[in-house]
């Protein structure tokens, strides 16, 4: 005995005009879901977060090319490494620890050829303006301004993160609920690691 199963109807295609307006429909659903998620706290509060954030970054980056908040200080213990190069009989500096009075230790990245500083001399200490973060200072030998060690890793994720920031919202990533929370987590994260670093 020969049964004849049940045959799916043949498919027929959309026309032109369907699909033109299944796409349409696909597109409002979305533009709908996009401005719901605007108008949710949850977006604005984020966005603000965000938004600071990147002013914190540029902050921190401004602050170690231009003007910042110092502080004098005198050391008590001066140790001295010595690079590769040298320059007549002198080698290069390459970097000075620096421990003050307070038995803080600073270390500042010189790779120059520089006079040692003598101890007991005074020098200073360049700080950011909103997270007060050490991050470049100047020694009494010489009128140069250098990089502080601890802040490389905060100088780095500044650029990093900000640029990663500027991206994220030229292509307004920041309308979707995903990716905002992931720029958020990211955001979130980066600052804490400043605040205890």
């Amino acid at each position: 005995m020969n049964y004849e199963g049940k045959k799916r109807p043949p498919r027929t295609p959309l026309s032109p005009e369907e699909v033109a307006e299944f796409v349409l429909l696909k597109k409002i659903r979305e533009h709908k879901k996009i401005e719901k998620f605007r108008k949710s706290s949850t977006y604005k509060i984020f966005n603000i977060f965000n938004v600071a954030c990147f002013f914190i970054y540029c902050e921190l980056f401004f602050c170690f090319l231009g003007p910042c908040h110092y502080q004098n200080h005198y050391n008590k213990h001066v140790t001295i490494e010595y690079g590769s190069r040298f320059k007549g009989d002198d080698r290069i500096i390459s970097t000075v620890k620096v421990t003050d009075v307070n038995n803080v230790q600073y270390e500042f990245l010189i790779n120059s050829f520089i006079t040692p500083p003598p101890k007991f001399s005074r020098f200073e200490v360049g700080r950011d303006f909103l997270l007060q973060k050490d991050i470049k200072g100047s020694i009494s030998t010489s009128d140069e301004q250098y990089r502080i060690q601890r802040a490389s890793p905060i100088l780095f994720l500044s650029v990093f993160v900000a640029i990663f920031s500027f991206i994220f919202f030229f292509y307004n990533l920041n309308q979707n609920p995903h990716s905002l929370r992931a720029i958020t987590s990211i955001n979130a994260i980066t600052v804490l690691a400043f605040i205890l670093i």
